[in-house]
């Protein structure tokens, strides 16, 4: 008598192992979903504080931006800005910037100001100068070395020797001295204006006049 073949027994997914299969991809998509979250919330609130606060549309860098550039369009652009924050003399239109040189550092985001611009009242060199400093121009060819790579608002130290004296009568006659300016390229200045006290005048005159050697130098940032 034939037997009849017996049947495969027919296996049922394991609603479980599926369960734990997926449980990394449920985990994954939940942190992905609070952060997405978090990040609506943020732009939501950021949003309804500002509209909350009275702006007014201001002129601000878009990069950061050195002394001596001459403005295009693409470096500014205007931006509201919460009116309790505006500086006075503030600019409210990219035409009041372009083509114009700055003579100030101005960050990326900052808003500009009329007093950052060459050729406005309050905006001169004698505007710049710290309380208590007088301007003086220095050429280049006075210093026993080359004039380092220097920018705007740097400061140098001038050291002071007269030949045929002892070395220990060399030393300091300027210390952190703030460079207003200079003339040439900055890797090769042919003057540098710096902001001195009338006893730190003084006491270059004397080394030019007496025939000392004069060498220049520049602070780490921070000072020395």
């Amino acid at each position: 008598m034939d037997s009849k073949p017996t049947p495969t027994p027919e296996t049922t997914p394991s609603w479980a192992a599926g369960f734990r299969r997926r449980i990394p991809f449920y985990i994954i998509l939940a942190v992905l979903l609070a952060v997405l979250a978090g990040i609506l919330t943020f732009f939501f609130l950021n949003r309804l504080q500002v509209s909350a606060l009275p702006t007014t549309r201001a002129l601000v860098a878009q990069q950061d931006l050195r002394p001596g550039t001459e403005i295009a369009a693409e470096m500014v652009e205007t931006r509201p800005v919460p009116e309790g924050l505006l500086p006075e003399g503030h600019l409210t239109d990219a035409s009041q910037a372009i083509g114009r040189m700055l003579i100030t550092p101005v960050k990326a985001y900052e808003v500009l100001l009329i007093s950052d611009f060459s050729g406005e009242r309050g905006s001169g060199l004698s505007a710049r100068l710290p309380d208590g400093r007088w301007a003086i121009v220095i050429p280049a060819g006075w210093f026993a070395s080359p004039v380092p790579q220097v920018i705007t608002a740097e400061h140098v130290d001038l050291l002071a020797y007269l030949a045929g004296q002892p070395v220990e009568e060399a030393g300091l006659i300027v210390s952190s001295v703030e460079i207003l300016s200079f003339d040439g390229a900055s890797d090769h200045p042919d003057q540098l204006t710096l902001a001195v006290s009338i006893e730190e005048a003084v006491a270059i005159l004397y080394a030019r006049a007496n025939g000392f050697s004069v060498l220049i130098l520049l602070q780490p940032e921070g000072g020395s």
